[in-house]
């Protein structure tokens, strides 16, 4: 875990990935007072931005998804009492902004002012092709989300005709 806020009198806040020990997960989730924000599939970009074999990456991406599988199972169980938000990868990355901006308003933080401009963002050019890797070796990479395999930007793409109507 990474404590990210520590301050008397203010939220604590602290980043917790499948890395980390997941014994504190159905506490976490059982808690009335925790928020709980996650983007599940992130643990795959440093995954993808490694120069490693890919079969051992393969083998980490599996067991990361397994672990993030289960904190996600007791986050979505009845049993869950925190305010919980999960966004897929893909659907952060469509509307980093968005996302960023809902956790502090649920943070409560006071004075803050609003996000005007995203964070840099990691390039993901190929991150598509990466998840299509890790199909066609066996794995199922279901917690990012949908990447598209091709990486035309979105204003590359053939602009659609408008239809018309003819009498």
């Amino acid at each position: 875990m990474n404590l990210i806020w520590n301050t008397r009198g203010e939220r604590q806040c602290f980043q917790f990935g499948p890395t980390d020990s997941q014994l504190v997960s159905w506490d976490l989730a059982k808690d009335p007072n925790a928020q709980i924000s996650v983007i599940s599939g992130a643990w795959a970009i440093p995954l993808f931005q490694s120069n490693r074999n890919f079969s051992d990456i393969r083998a980490d991406a599996a067991e990361l998804q397994r672990l993030e599988s289960e904190h996600l199972n007791a986050l979505r169980s009845p049993w869950a009492k925190a305010r919980i938000r999960i966004w897929t990868l893909a659907d952060f990355i469509e509307t980093p902004m968005e996302a960023l901006q809902t956790v502090l308003d649920e943070m409560g933080a006071k004075n803050l002012r609003r996000v005007t401009e995203a964070p840099k963002m990691a390039d993901l050019s190929g991150f598509g092709q990466f998840l299509q890797n890790l199909k066609n070796q066996g794995m199922h990479p279901y917690l990012m989300g949908d990447f598209p395999t091709d990486d035309v930007p979105v204003n590359e793409r053939p602009t659609r005709r408008k239809p018309y109507l003819v009498r």
